[in-house]
């Protein structure tokens, strides 16, 4: 059985390249990062790129839905834009303490904040307006519907364990040609040879901000305080959260139409809970996150310092594609 989700969103594909496209030229190998820092060049990309206007990208991605809708129509389907700014439903969780949020929801996995009534209530009565059209459609019209919306993409079954293939806007069908309609110009920017050569230099710095003495000294301090915990087996905080993702997508993976057990939830979610709050809890004790961002902001500013001309050249590229 397949993890549930909220809904199939038509804008999903272009927000999520966009956001991984940001997170490898900030993060280097774009391995999630559980200290939550910012740092020289998160200063620079908010420099660039300003603070995020929802209303700017609610509109992108109107755009993008109504070029969608004439592409569709070129095809000879009918399609009603979506507006994803009703379609879209979200927890801010920023404001709460990570020791509450670790007891509470773990790292987030198995376990997720509630919706709150009205949240609910929006969610509930949203309605997709094609879906009354896709669901009057013959199982071969609905796949040469998806085809024609999605590409290659509508069918392609992915290995989870292999790495995910490059998404192509060319292979992408309507909406991917939709989205190079409209951010066209910023995909080529991030595929140019300044960018990828750049890329490739924040990835090795953040390979030596890994490497680097004194956060390797605290990650040892930490796997000794979750042995003594009771969590043997991870030597940094990476393992022990893509072990819980692993373990909570694991419990996804089942014959069953029903899923998992309450029991097989609750064993996860118990385990995931512990796991993260001894997680927190190391981490404090042997100032992990404070050593972290003090080396990632030592070795960013000396990135920042030695590559102050490719900077000022990405900046003017970016204000270019924007264009």
């Amino acid at each position: 059985m397949a993890r549930p989700s909220l809904a199939r969103r038509t804008a999903t594909t272009s927000f999520v390249l966009g956001a991984a496209l940001l997170l490898t030229a900030c993060g280097g190998s774009g391995e999630a990062s559980d200290t939550g820092t910012d740092g020289p060049l998160a200063d620079f990309w908010e420099d660039v790129y300003g603070e995020y206007d929802e209303e700017k990208a609610n509109a992108e991605a109107m755009e993008i839905e109504e070029a969608t809708a004439r592409c569709m129509t070129e095809q000879g389907f009918e399609y009603k834009p979506v507006d994803q700014s009703q379609s879209t439903f979200s927890f801010d969780t920023s404001d709460q303490d990570p020791a509450e949020y670790a007891a509470e929801y773990g790292y987030g996995f198995s376990l997720q904040p509630e919706m709150s009534e009205e949240e609910q209530a929006a969610m509930d009565a949203y309605v997709d307006p094609n879906q009354e059209y896709v669901d009057a459609m013959s199982e071969s019209e609905q796949t040469a519907y998806y085809e024609a919306l999605y590409g290659d993409m509508a069918s392609m079954e992915y290995d989870e364990d292999a790495e995910m293939p490059e998404y192509d806007p060319a292979q992408a069908g309507c909406q991917g040609a939709a989205q190079e309609e409209v951010y066209g110009a910023q995909n080529a920017l991030w595929e140019s040879e300044e960018m990828v050569a750049f890329n490739d230099a924040t990835t090795q710095l953040y390979e030596e901000i890994e490497k680097d003495p004194r956060l390797e000294d605290v990650t040892t301090a930490w796997a000794e305080c979750m042995a003594d915990a009771g969590f043997s087996g991870y030597s940094t905080p990476q393992e022990a959260m893509d072990d819980m993702m692993e373990r909570s997508n694991a419990m996804w993976e089942t014959d069953s139409p029903e899923g998992p057990s309450e029991e097989q939830m609750k064993e996860i979610q118990d385990l995931e809970r512990d796991t993260a709050v001894a997680d927190h809890t190391c981490k404090e004790d042997v100032s992990y996150d404070k050593t972290y961002q003090d080396v990632q902001r030592d070795l960013e500013a000396a990135f920042v310092e030695e590559h102050a001309d490719t900077l000022e050249t990405i900046r003017d590229l970016v204000a270019e594609a924007q264009e």
